[in-house]
């Protein structure tokens, strides 16, 4: 008997990039790719919005230094319209205010562009699973710079009201870690790890993870997160 097995479904990527040379070693890499399609690719935030806004895409790279509408205002019109587009910046930049912004626009991950394609694709792998994408020195300087804000009465929730097994989950979640991982690691079932998530949306009063996850942050200072430092390290090389 042939058993028939289940095509693996591809993950579809977008990619909105100015620069023609970076756009295409950017579609060779991502085409020669099994478990990647690309869905499209357009050289401004206007030609997305004109010829790819109902592309059925669920990754897309976003060049944060677009010619007219940057990347940061792109991606936060995307996620109002598309919340469940995962957005990525990549770019040249790593102005720390510029990681602030596109994090709290809507990005999943910010990618540089100086390293390898391998390790860029790991990182669209790792949003591709509900995860994130920042490196080492992305997450130490939102640590650095959200313990230099001096803690103030908040009318939202704090950390406090979560269980311990909630922080912990909340903890590994911020670290980009997919609910299944999270589950392996601790010895949990997938449906517990995500019933734990919606209580942590529920009690934090978010709607998202990228929301529950920016709460984290804000209060890392207070709570000595410090495996926020290992997620994995993120750039390109054109």
């Amino acid at each position: 008997m042939i058993l028939k097995t289940k095509p693996t479904k591809k993950v579809r990527i977008g990619i909105v990039e100015d620069d023609r040379i970076t756009r295409m070693l950017l579609v060779e890499m991502i085409n020669r790719q099994a478990e990647l399609e690309l869905v499209g690719h357009w050289g401004s935030a206007e030609e997305f919005w004109h010829q790819g806004r109902e592309v059925p895409a669920d990754v897309l790279l976003v060049d944060l230094d677009l010619p007219q509408e940057d990347g940061a205002s792109l991606i936060y019109r995307i996620k109002q319209e598309r919340p469940a587009l995962s957005c990525v910046v990549l770019t040249a930049s790593f102005d720390r205010q510029d990681v602030f912004h596109c994090l709290r626009k809507g990005a999943t991950g910010y990618l540089v562009k100086d390293t390898s394609p391998g390790e860029l694709l790991d990182g669209i792998r790792s949003v591709a699973k509900d995860g994130a994408s920042l490196s080492p020195v992305v997450a130490r300087f939102l640590v650095e710079e959200f313990r230099k804000v001096p803690v103030v009465e908040a009318k939202k929730p704090t950390l406090n009201v979560l269980t311990t097994r909630e922080l912990e989950i909340l903890q590994n979640l911020a670290t980009g870690q997919t609910p299944k991982d999270i589950a392996n690691k601790l010895a949990l079932s997938y449906e517990t790890v995500r019933a734990h998530s919606k209580k942590i949306y529920q009690k934090l009063h978010v709607n998202s993870r990228e929301d529950a996850v920016g709460r984290f942050v804000m209060e890392a200072g207070n709570v000595g997160l410090s495996s926020l430092l290992s997620a994995s390290v993120i750039h390109l090389t054109p």
